[in-house]
């Protein structure tokens, strides 16, 4: 059951991968909707943030796929991003409940700060932080590493493909 779930989840990423990479368009255009695509993962969005990230993309001129791509990317990091925002929004604002560790992101904490000043502001920093820095890096690698990265996701399908091939049934 494990290694069919790990080789789902293998499949999507390695898909959702392909396709970014198919983006033939402008290596702007792809930039800007994978950044807007990863911006929205730092807000809670209920999971909604899929949708969201392909019309925020769609409407700020970037590319729809790649703003898909870019959602999906951090979407199971949450408390890790939650983290992050109540570090970033402490520095500005001092928080109604310290956390100072990671294990210290809890339910009970996460209902306490979720909708705080401190959480809002650290998202809104955090959010255009990383969403400027990838922006940056993939506006500036994209068309270098666009031939290379299709050709080696390929391999890995076929590969893949090869491996895991039910075998033909013998007819009698």
């Amino acid at each position: 059951m494990r290694v069919r779930l790990w080789l789902t989840v293998e499949r999507c990423f390695v898909l959702n991968l392909i396709r970014l990479f198919r983006i033939r368009g402008q290596s702007e255009r792809v930039a800007r909707g994978f950044a807007l695509g990863l911006v929205v993962n730092f807000f809670p969005t209920f999971g909604f943030g899929v949708v969201i990230s392909a019309a925020l993309a769609r409407l700020l001129g970037g590319n729809m796929v790649a703003g898909l791509v870019g959602a999906a990317s951090l979407t199971f990091f949450w408390p890790l991003l939650f983290y992050f925002n109540m570090r970033a929004g402490s520095l500005f604002i001092r928080p109604p409940v310290m956390i100072d560790e990671f294990e210290d992101v809890t339910p009970k904490t996460m209902d306490a700060l979720v909708w705080g000043q401190t959480f809002t502001l650290g998202a809104i920093v955090n959010s255009a932080l990383a969403g400027l820095t990838v922006y940056l890096v993939l506006r500036l690698i994209y068309r270098q590493i666009r031939p290379g990265a299709l050709a080696y996701f390929r391999r890995h399908a076929r590969d893949h493909q090869r491996r895991f091939r039910r075998p033909a049934r013998v007819r009698a």
